[in-house]
């Protein structure tokens, strides 16, 4: 070890605490991720109560009482949009088994003009009935009761670091807090301009949707909004919904055109309005972006897909600042 060269030794020390630090991240990804969240959600509402201290001249504790009153309602006319669309699909399910069949039938006719495909051993009681979709629902229950408790455990993380982050009136930050407000310039920056472009791509939706008839079109627009803030996935995994449900209820014809508008509303909010939201607040290549969404994803799962960007973005200005300081001192010699 002592023959050596001392930079291939250093080299070898730093590889070494990186896959170290990569496997602790990994290994404690079931905490890291909803603290992650949680402090991703903390980034986007602190600028309210903020805004409410300085442009009132409320208290701490008023202000982050309006904010959680309005975090609240926000929440409940959400989830109160969320459960009608779903309220309605669900007593739509005879109707679209219905539309289903006839669907299915086409498709079977237009195999059938191909050798060599036996589609009498296809059945259509087996590919989408009203039972199935119900034991569908049950087994998606228990996750779901386990994804709202996580939820919940996000946002009460999010309140405690919101308070944290918030300076009393005569005192100034914490030190958490102060530790937290540079990587916060880069959350609050992805955060914005996420919520800014695929707001104006929900709102464009559901405008399109409402004109062509796609049932459930809040339902659609809400899922894409929040699906939005999963770089790539989520706005492909939004979209495949209205689309699949305009072929079963509206046709071919009508399921090419809204898969078309919704796409191209997408490339050209992605491509042209997003970039001019962000303009240098969100400086990453393709290759950047990629490589994290991948790494990140592969350590922390779905959190880390969400916290990609932002994890990055923090991850460049540590070391473009870890540079500059090194720097300074050779200035100041020469």
């Amino acid at each position: 070890m002592n023959s050596l060269p001392s930079s291939l030794v250093r080299s070898l020390q730093v590889a070494a605490c990186v896959v170290i630090i990569l496997w602790g991240i990994r290994t404690t990804s079931s905490v890291l991720g909803p603290l992650l969240l949680g402090l991703m959600l903390a980034y986007a509402v602190v600028p309210f109560p903020t805004w409410l201290m300085h442009r009132f001249k409320l208290s701490k504790r008023r202000a982050t009482t309006l904010t959680a009153i309005a975090l609240t309602a926000s929440g409940l006319v959400a989830l109160f949009t969320l459960q009608v669309g779903i309220s309605r699909l669900a007593a739509r399910v005879p109707l679209f088994e219905q539309h289903w069949a006839g669907l299915y039938d086409q498709i079977t006719l237009l195999i059938s003009h191909f050798r060599g495909v036996d589609v009498d051993k296809v059945s259509i009681q087996n590919v989408l009935t009203s039972q199935q979709l119900g034991a569908m629902i049950l087994s998606i229950v228990p996750q779901a009761s386990a994804i709202a408790s996580e939820i919940l455990l996000i946002c009460l993380l999010a309140a405690l670091l919101v308070i944290e982050m918030l300076p009393d009136a005569e005192s100034k930050p914490g030190p958490i807090a102060s530790a937290l407000e540079h990587p916060g310039i880069y959350a609050r920056s992805y955060v914005v301009v996420t919520a800014k472009s695929a707001g104006l791509n929900a709102l464009i939706n559901l405008v399109f949707l409402i004109a062509v008839g796609v049932e459930a079109p809040f339902l659609w627009c809400i899922l894409y909004f929040f699906l939005a803030f999963i770089p790539f996935l989520g706005p492909i995994i939004a979209l495949a919904p209205p689309i699949l449900l305009a072929l079963l209820m509206l046709g071919w014809k009508t399921a090419l055109l809204v898969a078309c508008v919704l796409i191209l509303v997408q490339v050209i909010v992605g491509n042209v309005v997003m970039p001019i939201l962000a303009k240098k607040a969100m400086s990453i290549s393709f290759l950047e972006f990629t490589l994290s969404l991948i790494g990140w994803t592969f350590l922390l799962g779905l959190p880390g897909a969400i916290t990609a960007i932002p994890l990055t973005l923090v991850m460049k200005g540590a070391i473009a600042k870890d540079l500059e300081r090194r720097e300074l001192p050779e200035q100041t010699l020469a």
